[in-house]
């Protein structure tokens, strides 16, 4: 218990300090450009008709702009996301990464990464290129001034030069990297656009060929290769990046991730140990710790729960690391430790269906059956990597459940992660239902983005109450992100069930063309309250004969 009671001290410390700095008051004078966190978006693309290889331009250059831009807001200061957050975001949110989108949906997008301000655009290519932008403050939804560039093709570098200096005029501490040569940028970025990977292969290796040592190209390449497990290939391309280039601390992490691939774990292990040493990062912790744990440890290369531990400590609002953490618990069936841990991933996410099954796994061993076969359920409902047709309540740990990062530079997945509360203050009732009645004040209000936050707060005090999940269920479905509300509802379904939560979940179902689905839960709503209004009404809307 002493271990625990360390854990849990060290936890309260560092919750403690994030919360304070998330409550501070903001002060300090608006900026001239853009904030910190700027999401830039491709640009749509016209090209006219006499234009030679127009069609080809239109496949490439909106993302072109997107990397451009964000490269140049970045240089000045201005903490552009990545294409790496972007292309997340929008998987996270399972939306195609296209200009077409409403204005509304892209500001959804900014606004799940976090991002102060969006800026979007148009380009139309003919005799000259004019490109259009258009920046719009995420919390306010006020669009500044357009901005009009215009240039010959070939001037493409200097337009968006033009365009960026104009958004952020100062230049301090601007270090903007040396661009790719024309074609080879060309070549890149149709690599990373193209449909398949051979097409991606092809082009990616045209731009190496004009740009040999570029390390953009070169780690394109590696992504393209690690996500066809051609491993070998990826750790021969990585390993050429030159140590003095730019993105050589990736570079070499990379390596070692297709070391631990490749199963050499004494010489990723190495790697990521140098690195750590240079920079202390939870992404490399994490990955010391998946070693320990799929190459045994000894007392002198340390424990797993050593290295996930120290991440937590980098990151402690990472639900990942909280996971791997209790997951080697879990394997060495330290049942307390284990759930411990398994607890605090699951208060940053709740949905987490593969945290529940180890859950259920840990208090099957403590002889806990009526609460291991609840968590067993609602692991069924969320959804696990394994093999649902294999899933069984039981006592055995499953094998490669742990969770690799593969990026030195990721955000947090979700950033309202860190608007929590006080660990001190889980045990308050009084301040899980304050956070609750302010997300639905704000909920009524139709400010989605700090009712959820609120709701989360609530969340964290209180993880299994049904009213906040319903509430951030209903937030996700009426801002279009239905399987995350599904998410919410089912666990509200699963701390409590009720007809409301039973209907909610059908609604969310249905919504994302379920009717069979949708249906089942307004009869079982029904069953529980014989004749609700709410199920009825659901019914009606799925249609077919209405018991």
């Amino acid at each position: 218990m002493t271990r625990l009671h360390d854990y849990r001290l060290r936890r309260l410390l560092t919750a403690g300090v994030i919360m304070g700095v998330l409550l501070w008051p903001a002060t300090g004078e608006a900026q001239s450009g853009p904030a910190a966190g700027v999401l830039v978006l491709p640009f749509s693309v016209t090209v006219e008709a006499n234009v030679p290889g127009g069609e080809g331009a239109a496949f490439w250059l909106g993302e072109a702009t997107a990397i451009l831009l964000a490269d140049e807001l970045d240089a000045r200061g201005a903490a552009a996301l990545s294409r790496a957050d972007r292309l997340d975001a929008f998987s996270r949110l399972q939306l195609p990464m296209t200009p077409t989108l409403t204005r509304a949906t892209m500001m959804r997008v900014a606004e799940l990464v976090g991002a102060s301000e969006l800026v979007i655009g148009e380009v139309r290519l003919g005799a000259w290129m004019t490109v259009t932008t258009r920046v719009i403050a995420v919390d306010s939804a006020r669009q500044r001034p357009e901005i009009v560039e215009e240039g010959q093709g070939v001037q493409m570098y200097a337009v968006f030069e033009r365009i960026a200096a104009r958004l952020m005029p100062s230049t301090e501490g601007a270090t903007r990297r040396p661009h790719l040569p024309l074609g080879a940028f060309e070549q890149y970025v149709k690599g990373l656009v193209a449909p398949t990977p051979g097409a991606q292969e092809r082009f990616l290796e045209q731009a190496r060929q004009q740009a040999p040592a570029d390390d953009r190209v070169l780690l394109a390449l590696w992504d393209l290769y690690a996500s066809q497990g051609a491993d070998a290939k990826a750790l021969a391309v990585a390993q050429t990046v030159a140590r003095n280039a730019p993105l050589d601390r990736q570079a070499r992490f990379s390596s070692a991730l297709s070391m631990i691939a490749l199963r050499r774990y004494n010489a990723a292990f190495a790697v990521l140990q140098t690195l750590h040493g240079e920079t202390p990062s939870p992404v490399l912790s994490n990955a010391m710790g998946i070693i320990q744990l799929r190459r045994g440890s000894t007392p002198q290369t340390g424990l797993p729960s050593y290295f996930f531990n120290r991440a937590a400590d980098e990151a402690p609002d990472n639900a990942d690391y909280l996971f791997n953490l209790g997951y080697a618990y879990a394997r060495s069936r330290d049942v307390d430790a284990a759930l411990y841990w398994l607890r605090e991933g699951v208060r940053f996410a709740s949905a987490d269906g593969e945290a529940h099954l180890l859950m259920s796994q840990m208090l099957m061993i403590a002889g806990r059956k009526v609460e291991a076969q609840r968590e067993f359920d609602l692991a069924k409902q969320l959804g696990t990597s394994l093999d649902p047709e294999g899933l069984a309540l039981s006592d055995a740990v499953p094998a490669g459940l742990e969770r690799l990062v593969g990026r030195l530079d990721l955000r947090p997945r979700d950033r309202v992660n860190a608007a929590i509360a006080n660990p001190g203050q889980r045990e308050q009732l009084e301040l899980a239902a304050f956070h609750v009645a302010r997300g639905r004040r704000l909920f009524e209000q139709e400010n989605d983005r700090a009712a959820a936050n609120e709701l989360r707060r609530a969340i964290y005090l209180r993880p299994y109450d049904d009213e906040p999940h319903l509430l951030l269920g209903r937030i996700y479905q009426r801002g279009g992100r239905l399987s995350e509300a599904r998410d919410e509802f089912r666990i509200a379904v699963w701390s409590r069930d009720s007809a409301e939560a039973r209907v909610r979940l059908g609604g969310a179902l249905l919504d994302s063309g379920d009717r069979p689905g949708a249906r089942e839960q307004a009869l079982l709503a029904l069953t529980l309250v014989a004749d609700d209004p709410e199920a009825r009404a659901l019914l009606t809307r799925i249609g077919g004969k209405t018991p």
